[in-house]
């Protein structure tokens, strides 16, 4: 098997940890993880995710860094666990100055997505000028916007029926469900990268 053929099979897994930062590809994503979720992008929606991206934009162009963080069920009820809130935002201003010709492609599911907001929150100005898309699956915040970032940039999964979409504790079987939107959200972000 070639390297890239290795590469490929490995990057097409389900993985649930993810650690490309440091390659600088042309498109990094940081992703956050839901609750108790293990690894640091969890199986649920990153890898699903992860592989459509690779599908549209090419394995070669796509670096994901997951974010470290517990994961559990108290940071969800703070919204959002304040470490990995922070994790985030340190990796997203990590990706901008170690890779200054990246795009950045910031991400999470549930819990995660809570982490985004409150991450994205903490980003001066000349590094959120630097993220190119937001994309959120299942989001309890759903609807909130971000002060820094561009509304245009920002896309929101969120089932009508997901109780957690409406900030409620009780995950339902929509909420498990966001790997359908993998390709619609890889779509999203191609119209907002440039290769």
């Amino acid at each position: 098997m070639s390297s890239l053929s290795t590469e490929l099979a490995k990057r097409q897994s389900v993985s649930n940890t993810r650690n490309e930062l440091g390659l600088c590809r042309p498109i990094t994503v940081i992703f956050a993880r839901g609750t108790t979720e293990p690894g640091n992008v969890g199986t649920l929606t990153g890898p699903p995710f992860f592989n459509a991206l690779d599908a549209v934009l090419g394995t070669q162009n796509v670096g994901v860094q997951g974010v470290p963080y517990p994961a559990s069920i108290a940071g969800y009820l703070a919204g959002g666990d304040a470490g990995g809130s922070t994790n985030l935002g340190t990796l997203t201003q990590q990706a901008a100055s170690q890779c200054p010709n990246t795009q950045i492609v910031l991400s999470g599911y549930s819990q995660g997505a809570q982490l985004v907001h409150n991450g994205a929150a903490q980003l001066p100005a000349a590094v959120a000028s630097r993220v190119a898309a937001v994309v959120l699956f299942g989001d309890p915040f759903n609807g909130r916007a971000f002060p820094n970032i561009e509304a245009s940039k920002v896309k929101t999964f969120c089932f009508s029926a997901d109780l957690i979409c409406k900030d409620t504790i009780v995950v339902d079987a929509y909420h498990l469900a966001y790997s359908v939107d993998a390709i619609p959200a890889a779509q999203f972000v191609t119209s907002k990268v440039s290769l």
